[in-house]
Parts: C-alpha cells; structure tokens; sequence
C-alpha cells in the first residue's frame, strides 16, 4: 500500500535523530534538512529538546500528529513505535531503517509481523524494514550519500539492498544520470519491487513521470504481477533494466542472510525479463550504463564507428557490436583521405580509428579526440558515434573542455551533436 503521505508528506518525523550525522538518525535529518524539504519536520530524542536545529520530543507520545515517520532505533523497540504512532499520531506511512529482524532470526521476524499488523490496521504504508529509506523529489528521506541530481524525467531506481542502491548510485553519478526518485524496500515486508512497479503502472502519466526504471531485486515473490505491470509500463513507452541477485545456490543463500529473500530459478528469471521486456544486467556499471543509453534519443540504423586510443579495446568493442546484430563497416575512399588528413601519422583510420594515445603527449590526443568528433559529427556519416572503454578515460580527462558544448555520456555511446570550433581554440 502506497499512500499520498508516503510520497508528498506534509510532515516528518525522525525517531532516533541524532546531532551525529555518521548515525543513520542524524545523517537522515540532515538530508531531509539539506535536501530543501519545505513541510514540517521533526525529531524524536529521549536526551535533545533540538537535533540539528529542529524542535525534538522525548516521547513518541509527545510528538504532534504527523504523516511519515521514520525509525532509527532498535528493532525491539519499533513495534510499540509504531502501534503509537500509527494509532495516536495519525502517522500513515512509515520508514523503518532499522535491522535485526526476519533477516536475522525467528523472533526478529514475529516482531515485523507485528509492525505489520499495525499499518495495515490503519492503513499505512511501511518500507522496509532493513533499508537506506526513500528518495524522491518531495524529501530525502535516506540516511546515505551520495544524492544524485533529482528531476521529474531521471530515472526511477528500485533496490532490496539499500547498500546496492548507494553502490549503483555512485556509478551512476560519475556518468550523470539524473534520478527521479530511489526506493530502498529492504525486507519488503509490505511493499516490494512488484508493488512500487504497480503503483507507478497503475498511476503513469505519461507526459510527467519517468519513463525509465532500473531494478536490483533479490526475491521475486510474485512473478506474475512484476510481468504484468512491468510489460504494461513498457507498453507505456517505459524502459526497463534489472540485476536479479541470488540466482545460485550459494547467492540464494547469501541474499536470503540478507534481507530474507527466496530464492529464484535462473532460467526462470530470465524467461520472466525476456517476456517482459526487461534487459537483463550482471552488475552495477552495467545497469547504469544502460540506463544513460535509456536517456538517449532512440538508435537509427545499424552502422557504427569506434574512435580510441588503444587498439585492444577497439577490437573488443567490434565483436560485441556485431555479436548484437550492429554493423562496424570498414571506412574506403574519400571519408579515409580526410580523416588522414586531419589526423597524425600513424593513426588507423580503417574503422576502428585508434589515434595512438601513447605516443603523443596528451594535448595531442585531446586535440585529436576533438578534431575527430569534430569532423564525423559534423559530417553526416552516421547517427550515432560509440568509443571504446578506454576513450571513456579521454572524455573524463578533457570533460571540462568537451561539457561546454555536450554533456558526458556513458561508455560506448556519445550522441550526436555539432560542435564549434571555438572549442578547439580553448584546446
């Protein structure tokens, strides 16, 4: 059950805020605080009448009615939280950080079937327990960094881990993707990846919400709702990417240690993604780096180049294009002659073009990188550019000069863009 209190809260409590910001109580105030949040907010601290400049109860039973609640204290004591929360304070959805509970033991997981006995009860969401929180543009209700940009039209991150979730963060941050919104549903005990992905199916609009989502599940509970919505939301003109974990025996074991996740069939998984239409993903730099080519206008034609400065790479890059169907065509006559021209001795112009990196003192590589996107994005010949992974170093080194005229993208892909020539002045 995902309310409106949950999403767009009028006000905040945190149960557990601290002055110490490396606590998960203190760090979450000070983000929901840094973060711009414009309702009223709260802190719940049997020893502080204020944490960080916000007005604190001693009491659970102190603190004013209030519509999100989110717990940093002991998982022995969350329960009686929020069966007073929930029935005294009007609180309608709850953010449980806290660990310790059916990940851990027979007793930790009683006490989550009381938590969640209680929001049901009255109608409140819960998320978590055993998680980082949840972000969107409305708060920052998570205790981690980094926070990525945030934008209507970025992408819709959900995660069973909220460590997984931090992990995917900082890789897509170095690459710039944009985030709309980052869900952390740990123990989904009451609202998991198939719920958050109904919500924003059965709420879509289209010209408003993002039409990317990227998924890092541990458990599958039920597989026919996350085919039916997530099949829906990519008829909707939505992209999906997913990393399914704890598909081995020992993985199993592993994620279910984690955040009590059952296991999954691989094979079954991947009928499941490829029914549905979600791109399958092995690990973090993969899921974000699909997630930015997510971002780019759509791919026209088959025909691309490949631009670096070591020529293993290039080769590599070669077979996996046309392993996927993509053509990598060798380059003849005029466009050979031209490139040459602009180009120093040495480099191999063929398709791969290498512009031989090492043996040129790096303002001489840069200047090369920006003739040659100079000269092919400007030139008409294709759609769209890829460079190897090791390029990818070339654009991060001169991405002060380059981010004048077209922002960074991700590895093996640059959309196409014309470029002054003032930018090779500033060289």
């Amino acid at each position: 059950m995902i309310t409106n209190q949950l999403l767009r809260p009028a006000s905040i409590v945190v149960v557990g805020a601290s002055n110490n910001v490396h606590k998960p109580g203190g760090a979450i105030l000070r983000n929901l605080i840094n973060g711009g949040y414009t309702g009223e907010l709260r802190a719940g601290n049997p020893k502080e009448t204020e944490v960080q400049g916000v007005t604190a109860y001693a009491d659970v039973k102190d603190i004013p009615d209030t519509e999100l609640a989110i717990l940093a204290i002991p998982a022995q004591m969350c329960p009686d939280a929020v069966e007073v929360l929930a029935a005294e304070k009007q609180v309608r959805a709850f953010i449980i950080l806290s660990a310790g509970f059916g990940e851990e033991t027979h007793e930790g997981a009683l006490l989550e079937d009381r938590i969640l006995e209680t929001v049901n009860k009255y109608g409140a969401s819960l998320i978590g327990p055993n998680c980082i929180g949840l972000m969107n543009t409305w708060h920052h209700s998570v205790f981690s960094q980094p926070i990525p940009q945030l934008h209507p039209q970025g992408v819709d991150l959900i995660s069973s881990s909220g460590a997984t979730a931090v992990f995917i963060l900082e890789s897509a941050v170095t690459k710039g993707l944009q985030f709309n919104s980052v869900w952390s549903v740990g123990n989904a005990k009451q609202i998991g990846v198939e719920d958050v992905l109904q919500y924003m199916d059965e709420n879509f609009q289209a010209d408003k919400d993002s039409k990317i989502k990227l998924l890092y599940i541990e458990s599958i509970g039920d597989p026919d709702r996350l085919l039916f919505h997530a099949s829906s939301l990519i008829k909707k003109g939505c992209k999906i990417a997913a990393i399914k974990a704890g598909s081995s025996e020992s993985g199993s074991r592993a994620a279910s240690s984690h955040t009590g996740a059952i296991a999954s069939s691989d094979s079954a998984v991947e009928a499941l993604f490829r029914k549905a239409g979600i791109v399958r993903c092995c690990s973090r730099e993969e899921l974000t780096t699909v997630g930015c080519i997510f971002t780019l206008p759509e791919l026209k034609g088959k025909n691309f180049a490949i631009i670096t400065h070591a020529g293993g790479p290039g080769v590599m890059l070669t077979d996996a294009l046309s392993k996927g169907g993509l053509n990598v065509p060798k380059l003849e006559g005029p466009v050979v002659d031209e490139l040459k021209s602009k180009l120093f001795p040495g480099a191999a112009v063929g398709n791969p073009i290498d512009i031989l990196a090492t043996v040129f003192a790096w303002n001489i590589v840069k200047r090369n990188l920006i003739i040659l996107m100079l000269f092919w994005l400007s030139s008409g010949h294709r759609d769209w550019l890829p460079c190897s992974r090791c390029m990818t170093c070339c654009m991060r080194r001169c991405r002060h000069a380059v981010n004048r005229s077209f922002p960074f993208f991700p590895p093996s892909i640059l959309p196409e863009r014309k470029l002054p020539l003032s930018l090779l002045k500033a060289m």
